[in-house]
Order: structure tokens, then C-alpha cells, then sequence
């Protein structure tokens, strides 16, 4: 009776205290960020699909999600409250998963939206100014400016194309997994 106590408490205590598979967002050798089970991850599948969710289990080279998606709502008195919508469960291979969020997508100028607000801006304004003094809006007093601000508004517009809000997998950029201990 002792013994079979034993060997239970022995076996229970073994899988409590079992370590979990990792997975690794790398950058080349570094290492960006790491998942474990219970941990929240946010991704674009293959299909370009984003999918949030807790991590569940990783094994080997896939992992299994449940999926959630976070909402902000409004309750019974009209304040914000925050509301969870399950989706089930997902197992995937890491291989699946096209992109991951930037921690830091870039500041205003990066992104070109600043360029594009002066640039519209400043048009804006000037066509209104000419509308209510009578003045010609194409006019050889107006052109330049009009064409340095929409100059500046294209630049905005080539800066947000080019900017990317996410990392894309490849070459430089990797999930993997790594396996801390055995699994059954």
C-alpha cells in the first residue's frame, strides 16, 4: 500500500513539475520572443487570416491554439468593458504561420502619416483660402504650393506602402520549437 503511494505521488509529482515544449521567434540567432503554454500569441496564418489566441500545447513542431478574440464593449451602464469570444481549438505546424505582429510598428513619420496629414492639410486650407478671397486656385501664386504639398502627401503615400506592420517569416525571420524534455 505504501509503496503504490509512493509510486503515484512520484508520478503525479513528475508531470506536474514536467517542462513544456518552447516556441521561439527568432531573428537569425537572436531570439525576439517565446511561448509556452497559457501564453497569449497574436499571428497571420498562411491564408494572411490574423488568429489570437492562448497557447495551448507545443509539441514537437506544431502547436494548438484556442483561439479567442478580445472585444471592447459597452455594458449596461455605457462603460467599455472587455468581452471574450471563444473559437475552438487550432493545431497548426509553425511552418503555417506567415507573420507576426511588430512589438514596435514604427513612429509617425515612418509610417508616412504625418506627411500625409501636413500635405492634405495644407491643401485643403489653401483651396479654401482661394475660394473665399476669388482668387484662382491653379493660379501662378498657388501652384508651387500646391505642388510641394501634394509632393509631401505622395511621399506619405509611398512611406505607408512600404511599411510594413508585421514580420514576415522567411529567411530572416523564424519559428521554431524547442523541445525541453520528453514527450509522451
Amino acid at each position: 500500500m505504501k509503496l503504490s503511494c509512493f509510486l503515484f505521488c512520484c508520478c503525479l509529482s513528475a508531470k506536474l513539475f514536467a517542462q513544456n515544449d518552447l516556441l521561439l521567434l527568432k531573428d537569425k540567432t537572436q531570439t525576439l520572443q517565446t511561448w509556452t503554454n497559457g501564453s497569449y500569441i497574436q499571428f497571420q496564418f498562411s491564408s494572411k487570416q490574423w488568429i489570437e489566441g492562448i497557447v495551448k500545447m507545443v509539441r514537437n513542431d506544431s502547436i494548438t491554439i484556442d483561439q479567442i478574440q478580445l472585444r471592447q464593449v459597452g455594458n449596461q451602464f455605457g462603460f467599455a468593458s472587455t468581452d471574450t469570444a471563444h473559437f475552438g481549438l487550432l493545431k497548426l505546424h509553425v511552418n503555417e504561420i506567415y507573420g507576426m505582429p511588430k512589438r514596435k510598428s514604427g513612429n509617425i513619420i515612418s509610417s508616412g502619416a504625418l506627411f500625409q496629414l501636413g500635405g492634405g492639410a495644407y491643401i485643403l486650407l489653401n483651396v479654401t483660402n482661394s475660394l473665399i478671397k476669388g482668387e484662382a486656385i491653379f493660379g501662378p501664386q498657388n501652384l508651387t504650393g500646391l505642388g510641394i504639398a501634394g509632393g509631401f502627401f505622395i511621399l506619405g503615400k509611398i512611406l505607408q506602402s512600404t511599411h510594413k506592420t508585421y514580420l514576415k517569416m522567411g529567411s530572416r525571420y523564424k519559428m521554431i520549437t524547442i523541445q525541453l524534455g520528453t514527450n509522451p
